[in-house]
């Protein structure tokens, strides 16, 4: 028989979940739950009262019910023949003590001490709390700072140190971080860490950095913008051209574009470090199942192209225009109204020769003229309407589509 076909006293079944409890655990207010369901609900969920009585939850400590759990044990021991498998005994949470020595064993034993630490971590949302409010994280920081540019040598970084910085990534990642730890990840030091673990690091610490920038740029983005150097744009830049993964694409995206977003001198860093060209070059494979993605690269290239040296690149860059006009009326409303809101842009403002004549050679007109019989917002039809009167004269006898009547 099947445990989940059995009838399980209803005492030890969580309030919350329903399963069966595996670290039955007791709230100030008499309570009892499995002890990730509540911490679920109280940290990840952010609810503040306790979800059977309904009072406040002043006083979130958490009381091990032993005899609970060992009757449960219990149960499942004589259950057993049905297939029920037995509940392993629950580690105990994390203490300051117990933290303090982990702590002290990584200046001796770095890499097992921080496999210990993020093993730890990883088996409660209470570790991890501790975790984050203790000087963890600025002993983490320090793992990280210790691989540079400069102290590698010629045959590859440390295997060591390389090994260290990624498991301190990996716990970094996983705790809540507090907005002193966010300030201490964004100075000029750390970042420039995070830059070369970025160009040369492992696959898992390149996508821990990712992330830790993504949290960066959404809460911690004045610090983040005023450190933010060449190095660490072309890192961002090299983790978008191998795509790691979608999550660290989207999270690169995500920073590059709050960055570049905040400042012209930001915006020329990341057109120095090629941008432009990288987000043409990735555009064609944005197919509609990954239209997020695409939506984001055409919002990055509509900030960059926000200057001339941004539309300098993108008319230079012979897929620019054909990559972008492409999308028009393919991924979604929003990556249509980004697309031709470039297009607006080059033809308003860097109207060369060379770029008109290829709007038309590409087929960025055609795609104009009947994105006007199609149904789009107001705010995109303008624009396609003003570019399409601002060089009518030298696309009216040329265009493919003799039905439409341009602009005068």
């Amino acid at each position: 028989m099947d445990s989940t076909q059995m009838e399980i006293p209803s005492y030890f079944l969580c309030p919350i979940s329903m399963q069966l409890m595996k670290d039955p655990v007791t709230l100030y207010t008499g309570a009892t739950y499995d002890r990730h369901s509540i911490e679920e609900w109280m940290f990840t969920l952010g609810n503040n009262t306790c979800p059977l009585t309904k009072q406040p939850l002043h006083n979130t400590d958490l009381t091990p019910n032993h005899t609970l759990r060992r009757l449960i044990q219990q149960w499942c021991v004589l259950n057993s023949s049905a297939g029920v498998q037995r509940i392993s005994t629950p580690r105990p949470p994390l203490d300051a003590d117990r933290l303090n020595k982990l702590l002290l064993h990584m200046k001796s034993f770095q890499v097992k001490a921080l496999k210990k630490l993020r093993s730890v971590a990883g088996e409660s949302e209470s570790n991890r709390r501790l975790i984050a409010s203790s000087a963890a994280p600025a002993a983490l920081i320090s793992v990280i700072e210790s691989y540079s540019t400069e102290s590698r040598d010629e045959e590859g970084y440390c295997y060591e140190v390389a090994t260290a910085c990624e498991e301190a990534l990996g716990i970094l990642y996983s705790l809540p971080l507090l907005d002193e730890t966010l300030d201490s990840i964004a100075t000029s030091k750390c970042l420039a860490s995070l830059a070369a673990i970025l160009k040369r690091g492992t696959s898992n610490a390149r996508f821990y950095s990712a992330m830790l920038l993504q949290t960066l740029s959404r809460k911690g983005l004045e610090r983040l913008v005023l450190n933010a150097n060449g190095e660490l744009i072309e890192g961002v830049l090299e983790l978008l051209t191998e795509e790691v993964c979608h999550q660290a694409t989207v999270a690169a995206l995500e920073m590059l574009t709050a960055i570049a977003s905040n400042s012209r001198r930001n915006r020329m860093k990341a057109i120095e470090a090629g941008a432009v060209s990288v987000l043409i070059e990735s555009l064609p494979d944005q197919t509609t199942e990954k239209k997020g993605r695409c939506e984001r690269m055409l919002c990055l290239l509509n900030v960059l192209c926000g200057c001339a040296e941004g539309r300098a690149a993108m008319a230079d860059h012979a897929m620019g225009i054909p990559a972008v006009s492409k999308k028009i009326m393919r991924v979604s409303d929003l990556a249509t109204e980004k697309a031709v809101r470039i297009l607006w842009l080059l033809c308003k403002f860097s109207p060369s020769k060379r770029v008109i004549d290829e709007m038309l050679q590409t087929g960025a007109v055609t795609k104009l003229c009947l994105l006007m019989q199609c149904a789009c917002s107001a705010k995109t039809r303008s624009k396609v309407n003003e570019v399409l009167r601002m060089h009518s004269k030298c696309w009216k006898n040329r265009c493919s589509i003799s039905s439409v009547n341009f602009p005068e």
